[in-house]
């Protein structure tokens, strides 16, 4: 019982708070920690009920003798609030009742307080009301299994049942076709809702798990969750991300990392994405389409800006799993920026004339590397007029290198953005006709 502040237990030497002749006595405060009564002068009943939300309950207050009080005496709180005379009834001379109707559901987990009081305001007896509704079933269970060496489970509560009164989740499993039910022991590690088995599981062999919960007004149990560890496979972020500039490729960096270390002895594929921005930014852009390379090259940057990039994997296909496979946390922010423009302000920009000649010029030597360099190529597209660049750069030695990138890697599809003038440049390729840039 938590006694509501203000409140003072009486004693059986009397409720007034004095010793025989007239000297004051001291006053003890109690300190309850939870919900509970040592019914000494009083004694309420029932005592601690669980009831369902919108019950009624009439509870009784009967007065240990010795004390010389009367049922008139005495008054009820609940949760610290005086309860109104009407709701009373006496019984005899040391009992009185009082009706609640309609009860709502508890205000907080431990129960709420019922108080009897005498006159002068000194606790008698407590008792504590639990109110709320039996637990639903726990929904929505995931789980995952961090490079194959434990488990960890997570599953939403039921809508109600949560609200009013304490709940108590237990997450249970076992092998599917033999093996008894286990328990699992390490609750909260992800969450509210979750639970974590640190060893001692079989691949190969599919699981059942499923959660248990259950309050003071009954238990429910959820449905069963069917999975095999090698579906559920999760990771360590990449590791060694490095970020470097493309020669001085304005709107370009290259990105490199190594495969996760703690899945090399198994067999598996992987998949990674990157995520990137801008240093004044808060916004990711997220280049999907990576596959299971180990490097890319971020195009369609802005010049002379700071970049930070993030990698992360998704292993699959381990040991010939059909499932997609789940994705690992992202590495460690790596930052680079980006060249600077070497474009001089103030400077006119050329005609639109001169663009254009000096456009159909470089056309001219791209396809001319196109027909060298380019074999078997079924189509022709703006990254590769990208390569040529690089290619053009390195041959000429025109500029001094910022970075280099020792092989060349292919290209990543950036969501949105592209160099400047590529799109001009696509417009006037596709009003070129149609030829065979890149056959034998």
């Amino acid at each position: 019982f938590k006694k509501p502040e203000g409140f003072y237990p009486a004693s059986r030497a009397g409720l007034s708070g004095r010793r025989t002749g007239g000297q004051p006595r001291k006053r003890l405060l109690l300190d309850f920690p939870f919900c509970f009564f040592t019914a000494d002068p009083a004694v309420i009943a029932p005592q601690d009920p669980t009831l369902m939300i919108g019950s009624s309950l009439t509870a009784t207050c009967s007065v240990n003798s010795d004390l010389h009080l009367r049922a008139e005496d005495l008054y009820w709180t609940l949760n610290g609030r005086r309860l109104p005379p009407e709701s009373y009834k006496v019984l005899n001379g040391t009992t009185l009742s009082v009706a609640l109707a309609n009860l709502n559901g508890s205000r907080q987990q431990s129960g709420d307080n019922l108080v009897c009081h005498s006159r002068d305001g000194s606790i008698l007896a407590g008792s504590c009301l639990y109110v709320g509704l039996p637990p639903e079933k726990p929904v929505n269970i995931t789980c995952w299994s961090k490079n194959m060496k434990d488990l960890t489970c997570k599953w939403a509560p039921g809508t109600e049942g949560e609200t009013y009164l304490h709940t108590n989740y237990t997450l249970k499993y076992k092998l599917r076709w033999y093996g008894r039910d286990n328990t699992c022991q390490d609750y909260h590690t992800a969450g509210q809702y979750s639970c974590h088995i640190p060893k001692d599981l079989a691949l190969f062999t599919p699981y059942e798990i499923w959660v248990e919960a259950s309050n003071r007004l009954g238990m429910a149990v959820s449905e069963v969750f069917m999975l095999d560890i090698l579906d559920v496979v999760t990771t360590d972020p990449p590791a060694d991300v490095t970020v470097s500039r493309v020669g001085d490729l304005e709107d370009q960096l290259s990105v490199r990392w190594s495969s996760p270390p703690a899945l090399k002895d198994f067999l598996f594929q992987a998949k990674y994405q990157i995520q990137y921005r801008v240093e004044d930014s808060a916004e990711w852009k997220v280049v999907d389409d990576v596959g299971n390379q180990t490097s890319c090259r971020l195009a369609g940057l802005r010049p002379g800006t700071v970049y930070f990039v993030q990698v992360r994997c998704n292993p699959f296909g381990i040991y010939g799993s059909k499932k997609a496979g789940i994705w690992s946390d992202w590495s460690n922010p790596t930052a680079a920026s980006t060249p600077r423009s070497e474009r001089v302000p103030g400077v006119c920009d050329p005609k639109s004339g001169e663009q254009n000649s000096t456009l159909r010029r470089e056309l001219k030597q791209f396809f001319g590397w196109v027909k060298k360099h380019a074999y078997g190529c079924s189509n022709l597209s703006i990254k590769l007029y990208d390569q040529w660049r690089v290619w053009l750069q390195k041959s000429h030695k025109t500029r001094n290198q910022v970075g280099k990138d020792p092989s060349p890697i292919p290209y990543c599809s950036v969501p949105r953005g592209r160099w400047a003038g590529s799109v001009e440049l696509e417009r006037q390729i596709s009003s070129f006709p149609p030829v065979s840039a890149c056959s034998t």
